[in-house]
């Protein structure tokens, strides 16, 4: 079953009044997100949380990043390596980074706008010369990953001015939404494991990280909530979904569940942990961010909180709730694991639970961990002294600071969002 939409295009969750965490730990500079305090996993206390101190540091460190960003952008208007071993175009920005730059500094309580300066007018400038006949963003020296740079463009120039760009929006979701793994491109949902996903774009596979950046900007452009692309995405997601029960097309091919309820990467594919089931099949682990990530696909597709696999997933997170690791990557073998995709996971994380609507969520210890304070005491006391933001792991590309940078301010305007939706719905309590 479907959740219905309100009026201002953000799912329509109940908030409720809950007993909140007080804000854990207290501002500092680190320089990696492993030297984070232990006291960061938080036990409950009283009194609740301070929500104005948390929404003051979470704006310092936004204006330090932003500020960061502006005094690193690249001589073509771009943001990320210029030259170096992480593009395939020598002196040329990473069109990716760009767009994820550029989102994250128009969707910060700021909301910069182009007209602002130079360092967002020359990275637009710069995005929307890459726009290909197709709708598609993409630099033509560098076709790859269509999918996940015209998602988070569309993403970035919705949120700077939705009427100015609505052409080149428009033109966009239509590239995006043809890329969906359907009958239109000889997809069965009977047959095919990868039916309703998404995928790079230039792959052959879909995977639950394209499927929620192409979902999400699907949605807040404006892709009506009864276009079967929902329907067809709804089925792709549950399929990497450790239910209980195996999908026919997965055990009819030796992949088993392990049944904890949390996501994977994809239905025959991980980028997590792999394990030998006990049946003899093999399981790929849930793991935090592809969790979060499916849950906000599914909230986007207008699946109801109370369907058994938005309980699992949701069960799975509150147990595993962290904001010191991506939880679930780490193994005996590689314990630093749970550092791979660390600032995508809050992105994701923050943007999930935003949506979900509760202030707390509560861990396998059965206490309360109000998360938005905590990520905002936790990137306040990693940011970088000169205002970045780094993980020490080089997997997805972590290890350049401008994609962390944004991803955390990301994080950080969701934190805020958050918060300051809960003291509205306290102050209106009190009336």
């Amino acid at each position: 079953m479907r959740n219905g939409l309100v009026a201002d295009g953000v799912l329509g969750l109940s908030c409720c009044c809950v007993v909140l965490l007080s804000l854990v730990g207290s501002p500092g500079v680190a320089h990696s997100a492993e030297a984070a305090p232990a006291a960061q996993e938080a036990q409950e206390t009283s009194p609740a949380p301070d929500l104005q101190g948390a929404l003051g540091r979470a704006k310092a460190a936004i204006d330090r990043g932003a500020a960061w960003l502006r005094d690193h952008q690249n001589p073509d208007g771009g943001y990320g390596p210029f030259g170096e071993k992480y593009v395939r175009i020598k002196n040329a920005s990473d069109l990716g980074i760009t767009s994820f730059v550029v989102y994250a500094l128009a969707r910060c309580p700021r909301q910069y706008k182009y007209v602002d300066g130079p360092f967002i007018s020359m990275a637009v400038d710069f995005l929307l010369e890459c726009q290909q006949p197709s709708g598609a963003f993409y630099d033509l020296r560098d076709p790859s990953l269509p999918n996940y740079k015209t998602s988070v463009t569309g993403m970035a120039l919705l949120e700077l001015n939705r009427s100015k760009y609505a052409d080149v929006i428009l033109r966009s979701r239509e590239f995006v939404e043809a890329l969906q793994f359907s009958e239109a491109n000889g997809y069965e949902r009977a047959k095919h494991a990868y039916y309703g996903g998404f995928g790079y774009g230039s792959g052959l596979r879909a995977d639950n990280s394209n499927s929620q950046f192409a979902a999400e900007f699907l949605y807040l452009s404006g892709l009506s909530q009864s276009d079967e692309l929902w329907q067809r995405l709804e089925i792709f997601s549950r399929r990497g979904v450790n239910s209980p029960e195996v999908d026919p097309i997965l055990a009819a091919e030796g992949i088993g569940s392990t049944g904890d309820g949390g996501g994977r990467y994809g239905p025959t594919i991980t980028r997590g942990p792999t394990e030998t089931l006990d049946d003899g099949r093999l399981g790929f682990s849930s793991y935090g961010s592809m969790s979060y990530a499916v849950l906000k696909t599914l909230l986007y597709a207008q699946v109801e909180r109370d369907d058994p696999v938005m309980r699992g997933l949701y069960r799975w997170i509150s147990r595993n709730f962290t904001v010191t690791e991506n939880p679930g990557m780490a193994t005996r073998k590689n314990p630093h694991a749970g550092r791979h995709g660390l600032y995508y996971y809050y992105h994701t994380m923050s943007k999930s639970l935003r949506i979900w609507g509760e202030p707390t969520v509560r861990d396998a210890e059965g206490r309360k961990r109000h998360w938005a304070t905590e990520l905002i005491a936790q990137l306040s006391t990693v940011q970088q002294p000169d205002g970045s933001w780094l993980n020490t792991s080089d997997r997805w590309y972590e290890n350049i600071p401008a994609l962390n940078t944004a991803y955390a301010i990301v994080t950080l305007s969701e934190c805020s969002d958050a918060i300051k939706k809960e003291l509205a719905f306290k102050a209106a309590a009190e009336e």
